[in-house]
Formats: C-alpha cells, sequence, structure tokens
C-alpha cells in the first residue's frame, strides 16, 4: 500500500490522505459528496459501464411532464384489453372474486396483498368447493386461478405463488382423486349420434336450417365451438361436390395465413343440402355480404334477431351460443348424455376424430383435419400440423368413415 498526502500549508491546514492500492484490478467509483460536492451517481442492477466509463449523475434525472404519461384514448383502451377477449375475462373475474372474498373477511386485496391471504383464499376454495353446487374445483383450475392472482402484483411485491402451488398439489393427491375427481370431458358426437339429432331437427324452420347447417359443418371440420361463431359469409363457398370452410384464426394457429378445409358432401350429413339451404336463408335476410357473420342469432319467427347491445361479439354469435344450440339439439334427440359425458360444443370434435381413429385414419392426418398441432397426440389421448398454406386440394379425411357410421356392416362385407 502507498499514502500520498499534500503537505500542510503554512496555516497548519490538514488535507485528507487518499489511500491507494496499487494493484486493484477493481476501479471504486467515486462517491457523491454531500451539500455542494457532486451529485451521487444513479446506478441500478441494469446499469452497463466499459471500463473508465462512470455512470450518469442522479441529477441528470429527466423531468417528466403529463405529456410524458399521456396517451390517445385508443392507446388506452387497448392496453386495457391486451390478450384474447376469453383471458381478459377469465382473468379479471378471478382477480374480482379475490378481492371480494378478501373484502368480506376484512383483508386487503389491493394494491398489494399478503401470502397469508392467499393462501387462506385458497384454502377456502378447496374446503368449501364451487359456488353453484360445492363440487370440487379441480387442481388445474386452482393453478391457473393462482397464476392471475399472483400476476396482478408487481414484480418484486408478490406474494409466494410456490408456497401455494404445494398445497394445490397436496390437494390433487389427498382430496380431488381419491374422491373421484377427473377432467370432464366432452362426449364424443360421432356419426352413430349425429345422424339422429340431425333427423330430429325441423328443417322446415329459418331456426332448423341453421342449427342443421352448424352440425354438419362443425362435424365436418372438427370445429371448436368458437370456430364457427367466427366465420363469414366469405369463408364459406359451396361446390357441388363439397363445402369449402376458411378458418382464419384457430387455437392453434393465432398468426399467420388462414387455412381453407374441404369437407365432401356424402349422403348422411347431407353437407351440401344443408349448408345451401341456410345461404338462400341469409340472403332472404339481407345478411349474406361477405364479411357478414355466416351463423346469426335469429328470433323465434326466423328473423334476425336484435344485438345492439352485444358490445363484445357485435352481429357474431358466442362460444357459450354455440354450445346451447348443440346441447338443445342433442337433448331433443335423446343423446343429452353419451357413454355418461355430456355432449357439448366440443363433441363436434371428438366425435369425428373418434370416427376417425375407427377408419383407421392415421393421427398425423386427423391433426391436419382438426388444427391441432403437427406432433400434438391430443387427437389420440384427448380426444394440424399448424400449416401457414392454404390447402388446395379436395381431401377429405372423412371418406374413410362408411356411411352413416356402419363399421358392421363393411366389415361383414370383407
Amino acid at each position: 500500500m502507498s499514502t500520498t498526502a499534500t503537505k500542510a500549508t503554512e496555516q497548519d491546514d490538514v488535507v485528507d490522505a487518499e489511500l491507494v492500492d496499487d494493484e486493484a484490478s477493481v476501479r471504486l467509483l467515486p462517491a457523491g459528496v454531500a451539500g455542494n460536492g457532486p451529485a451521487a451517481f444513479r446506478i441500478t442492477r441494469d446499469t452497463l459501464l466499459v471500463e473508465g466509463e462512470l455512470p450518469p449523475n442522479a441529477d441528470r434525472q429527466p423531468t417528466f411532464t403529463a405529456r410524458d404519461f399521456t396517451v390517445p384514448r385508443t392507446a388506452k383502451e387497448r392496453a386495457g384489453r391486451r390478450g384474447a377477449r376469453n383471458t381478459r375475462v377469465n382473468r379479471d373475474s378471478t382477480r374480482e372474486r379475490f378481492a371480494a372474498w378478501c373484502a368480506r373477511e376484512g383483508r386487503i386485496a389491493q394494491p398489494s396483498t399478503t401470502t397469508a391471504n392467499v393462501v387462506a383464499y385458497f384454502d377456502h376454495l378447496m374446503e368449501v368447493g364451487k359456488d353453484k353446487d360445492g363440487s370440487q374445483y379441480s387442481p388445474d383450475s386452482l393453478l391457473a386461478y393462482l397464476s392471475r392472482i399472483i400476476t396482478w402484483y408487481p414484480k418484486g411485491e408478490r406474494p409466494d405463488a410456490s408456497l401455494v402451488r404445494d398445497m394445490i398439489e397436496d390437494y390433487r393427491l389427498e382430496d380431488y382423486i381419491p374422491a373421484g375427481g377427473e377432467r370432464e370431458q366432452a362426449a364424443g358426437l360421432t356419426l352413430k349420434y349425429l345422424v339422429p339429432v340431425l333427423g330430429k331437427i325441423d328443417e322446415s324452420t329459418r331456426i332448423g336450417r341453421r342449427d342443421a347447417a352448424m352440425l354438419v359443418i362443425g362435424y365436418g371440420k372438427l370445429a371448436r365451438g368458437i370456430e364457427s361463431a367466427d366465420l363469414l359469409v366469405k369463408s364459406v363457398r359451396v361446390v357441388d361436390t363439397g363445402v369449402w370452410v376458411f378458418t382464419a384464426k384457430s387455437k392453434t394457429r393465432r398468426k399467420g395465413k388462414g387455412k381453407w378445409r374441404f369437407i365432401r358432401d356424402r349422403a348422411d350429413l347431407q353437407v351440401v343440402r344443408r349448408v345451401r339451404a341456410w345461404i338462400a336463408d341469409l340472403r332472404e335476410l339481407g345478411a349474406d355480404a361477405p364479411n357478414l357473420p355466416f351463423f346469426r342469432a335469429l328470433t323465434v319467427k326466423g328473423a334476425l334477431k336484435g344485438r345492439g347491445n352485444a358490445t363484445v361479439r357485435g352481429l357474431h354469435l358466442s362460444g357459450r351460443a354455440i354450445n346451447e344450440i348443440v346441447k338443445k339439439r342433442a337433448t331433443a334427440a335423446g343423446v343429452e348424455y353419451i357413454n355418461g359425458l355430456k355432449v357439448t360444443s366440443h363433441s363436434l370434435r371428438a366425435g369425428p376424430n373418434t370416427d376417425l381413429k375407427r377408419a383407421k385414419v392415421s393421427l398425423s392426418e386427423r391433426n391436419e383435419a382438426g388444427d391441432w398441432g403437427a406432433r400434438s397426440t391430443l387427437a389420440d389421448t384427448d380426444y394440424d400440423r399448424p400449416d401457414d398454406t392454404v390447402d388446395v386440394t379436395d381431401k377429405d379425411p372423412l371418406d374413410a368413415i362408411p356411411l352413416f357410421g356402419r363399421f358392421e356392416e363393411q366389415a361383414e362385407e370383407v
């Protein structure tokens, strides 16, 4: 170590000595001096400096004005509705339920909360169950709720989520599974059941023609309910041999080009007749403009239902409305349940996949038809190649299924 110091002046003034490490490889940044001295340096964990560079002084902090925090109203609205609508609705409703429970319990939910509050809330959900019928929450649902609540708070102020996750996993093993808990699945509306459902629809009415077209397109396309609801008039094109249906976006393909799917006409589904009948209805209603929704809400008499208050979906039906139509038609045909499982709009996805698998259609072809991911095994384990190109062939994997789902008769002929 070496010591340097200035000599005392004639007035015997003393100047502080500076200790310097001659071999030091790290230079200490000079400290800010209080009073009239240099300002302190502004350093955060994200500061990047090259050798010999000093960080900015704290007094160089920009002076923001109201203009720097003001955005157009449209920008504020876009920021507020970021993310898919279903995601926003589920996220906000979960947080609102947590806040309401905290208010009833005399606890604080916002602007910050404690780990204890979150732990107590999830213990409540596990003990009490769902409000409607007291049935158990699935562990996967609880994990989704936890994520939505934890991310409500800024990083650094979030409750300990790992503790609650451990609680949920214990609940899965100790409470949920032993009590017979299982993931709710939709029944498979195979041709064996779909044809009788179609046969019970009164297609002399406009509502009947709409619902019949909805069912055959849903089955032929292995469509998710929301995909049927999102169809536009220009998304459906009819030729003598079948129907082309265009999906602009799916759960698998959120970005990129849309995809055409060909549904060949067949005697059991009668896709061409049914879709053409509904298109004729749309023309009579003056609702056949290319960019209007293909499936519309109707009055009992078959007129277009007013949608002035539908601020979210506008003229489009909701996925929930599609689900209610499918359940209503299945119940009317006496197939509300199939093999103990309830028929829902998702049955129009599980049903054709079941038929296709029975007809020995490969997993890759079923993934393509149902717009699952190329490596997905969901079509085998739970009930498309995510392709950015338009399918321009008129191949339909449903061709492998015997008419009316008569696998037994096909086997006898062989």
